[in-house]
């Protein structure tokens, strides 16, 4: 499964880019089918032997092109993307993204465009908003819905080092969104029966709210138990990030092996005859996927139980199992089933984590025999964490630029909570009505969770918890050499691996010194996309000034992120807003909007000018700055920025509107 898997995988990479029609994808791959056949199945000498392996390579690196192009949806005709006098859209609920007072965020499939009072079909996902209408109700999975408005491509900027809404929206085959005010939108056929497992989870989420526990506590069983993390608070949240226990609030392989170990105890009593191991299979397999419809079928879910069921399969008919070809298995079912699952960051994360426990776990924990059953539990604990995290920290530090130094020790006291935590709600659901002992499981959970909390927390504050580390692409792809060539001469005492391992090494510590030089010398500005006031930062070398006229908890942590993303190690910060600024050539312009605005003086003319607060504009003082670039802060008010939209588009004035566009980045 391996030797098929990785050209399949190969093969899924280059079809991004493979736009021509599926005709003649599929002549391609019906030729490579047909030379793989006449080459395996035919007499052949002993020398020639590897043909027949290669042109299966050919065969499944074109399989692979071929099906990443069937699945491309935003290549058909009848894609969002080709419906641009699309006004309204007949779509069906797929997944409620998040609930708020105000709005509610949903993925949908798209069935059906409305243009000119006619439909026609229509295909792809996107994000829809949904204004709460208390007289219809929230919409839930399986609704159908019509909704008026038009499908806006997701491509906000985001703030630098922020949360990148365009990446979470691909990740779920979505690259459009739509907005729906209240009475834009309406039923037009409610599901009687959303599923066995959306209503399941409706009813574990009532029965949570209804247990008696604190809500910051009911936020956390929540999280630990079906993934949803809605409400959590987002210091809860950062604390498990910055302390390296994240995966403890997404649910994930770890959890389906908590329950895994749980129903296999349970049924040891049916013994290890052939009926017994064929019904133990069967009861293993029923309570692994039903827990992973319970969690909506995530991702994260559905890969840990497809490999636990290939696991489990393996040992009921005594197969002759093996980890690394029931892991390529599984990768090969998925991508079958969802190629797109390639680019997501999860899927990479737990399968290079899983690929990390495979090959590195036995050796490095044959280092070392502890005497006591204590000792040998910690040290698996141990030795399991680290070969994890060594697979997974260098494609971590080119997404996230930052790296949990304590993630040993906080794994080890966390992990073992989380796994009593998942037993306990598991009993806290089941008898939390039940008198005087539903509320000995409220409390002994509630102690539980605090002390959870309280550990993330603890590591997450300890001295350079969450440093930021820099890497590029080819970076991290070096660190994955390295990784590999230390393994074979160490591991494996291959010794032609110590050179190149050591020249790796040498090419990796270059590559960082260049881009630390890089660093030194680096020039940017950016106006946050915060609409509670304006907030513009200047990055210069090592060092960032920032001007905001406003303080929030928006826009502090928008200041951090960005700090750790370009490098910064000194935030000078200055609250009020200048007139002006410059930077060699570049002369950037503030104009505030006041109730009284009076006409601005320059004394140098500006290449940009940021148009920001909620007050009016004297429009006739706009003349002198038609040669600059405008860009609009977010919290500008709607009809002084529309009029500063229509003077730009009457005098071909380039415009950057941050409220749609996203935040103004520019080196």
């Amino acid at each position: 499964m391996l030797r098929l898997v990785l050209p399949f995988i190969l093969g899924l990479v280059a079809g991004r880019w493979y736009t021509a029609g599926l005709g003649v994808a599929w002549a391609l791959v019906v030729g490579l089918a047909l030379g793989w056949l006449f080459i395996a199945f035919r007499k052949q000498r002993f020398r020639l032997r590897w043909a027949a392996g290669l042109a299966c390579y050919f065969l499944m690196f074109g399989f692979g092109a071929m099906w990443q192009r069937l699945h491309a949806v935003q290549l058909r005709p009848d894609h969002i993307s080709r419906l641009h006098s699309a006004s309204g859209w007949d779509v069906v609920v797929d997944e409620v993204a998040s609930v708020n007072n105000r709005t509610l965020r949903a993925w949908v499939s798209v069935r059906a465009a409305v243009a000119d009072g006619r439909f026609s079909p229509a295909s792809g996902r996107m994000l829809a908003t949904l204004m709460r209408d208390s007289t219809q109700g929230d919409p839930q999975v399986g609704d159908r819905l019509l909704m008026k408005g038009r499908a806006e491509a997701v491509d906000r900027v985001p703030d630098p080092g922020g949360f990148d809404v365009r990446r979470w929206a691909a990740d779920r085959g979505a690259f459009h969104e739509c907005f729906a005010p209240t009475g834009q939108w309406k039923f037009m056929d409610r599901t009687t029966s959303p599923g066995l497992f959306a209503h399941a989870r409706s009813q574990i989420t009532d029965w949570l709210h209804h247990c008696g526990l604190p809500d910051r506590e009911r936020a956390l069983v929540k999280a630990i138990l079906l993934g949803l993390r809605d409400e959590l608070e987002p210091e809860q949240n950062q604390a498990f990030v910055q302390s390296g226990t994240i995966h403890a609030l997404a649910v994930s392989g770890s959890h389906v092996g908590i329950i895994y170990i749980a129903v296999l105890w349970g049924l040891s009593f049916m013994g290890k005859g052939p009926w017994g191991r064929i019904a133990r299979a069967a009861l293993i397999m029923a309570a692994l996927w039903a827990y992973a419809g319970l969690t909506g079928f995530s991702p994260s879910v559905l890969r840990a139980t497809l490999m636990f069921t290939l696991f489990t399969i393996a040992e009921s008919t005594r197969w002759r199992a093996s980890s690394l070809n029931s892991l390529a298995a599984a990768a090969f079912l998925l991508l079958l089933w969802d190629p797109s699952m390639l680019q997501q960051l999860g899927f990479q994360l737990s399968f290079l984590a899983v690929l990390g426990i495979i090959i590195f776990y036995r050796p490095m924990h044959a280092l070392w025999a502890p005497a006591t059953m204590v000792g040998r539990f910690f040290w698996s604990l141990l030795v399991v964490s680290l070969v994890a995290q060594l697979f997974t920290f260098p494609l971590c530090l080119y997404v996230f630029h930052a790296f949990p130094v304590w993630f040993l020790p906080a794994n080890m006291a966390i992990v073992g909570l989380v796994g009593l935590g998942v037993y306990g709600g598991v009993l806290l659901l089941l008898l939390h009505a039940v008198p005087v002992l539903g509320a000995f499981i409220t409390a002994l959970m509630t102690w539980l969770l605090v002390l959870l909390g309280w550990l993330s927390g603890f590591f997450s504050s300890l001295p350079l918890a969450y440093p930021a580390v820099r890497i590029g692409f080819w970076g991290m792809a070096g660190m994955y050499v390295l990784i590999a060539l230390g393994a074979m001469w160490l591991m494996q005492g291959k010794r032609w691996a110590r050179v190149p391992a050591v020249g790796m090494l040498a090419m990796l510590l270059l590559g960082w010194g260049w881009t630390a030089r890089q660093r030194n010398a680096q020039q940017q500005i950016a106006v946050y996309a915060d609409r509670d006031g304006t907030a513009f930062a200047f990055v210069q070398g090592r060092t960032m000034h920032v001007f905001t006229d406003h303080a929030s908890s928006w826009t502090e942590r928008s200041i951090r992120d960005h700090a750790r993303t370009a490098g910064v190690r000194t935030v000078l910060r200055t609250d009020s807003m200048p007139q002006w600024l410059r930077s060699g050539t570049q002369v950037f312009g503030f104009v505030p909007l006041a109730r009284h605005n009076r006409r601005m003086e320059w004394p140098l003319m500006p290449t940009t000018v940021v148009f920001h607060g909620n007050g009016w504009l004297d429009m006739d003082g706009l003349e002198p700055l038609r040669t600059a670039e405008w860009v609009l802060a977010a919290d500008l008010r709607g009809k002084a920025r529309g009029r500063l939209i229509h003077w730009a588009a009457e005098h071909a004035v380039a415009v950057h509107d941050v409220r749609s566009a996203g935040a103004y980045v520019r080196p």
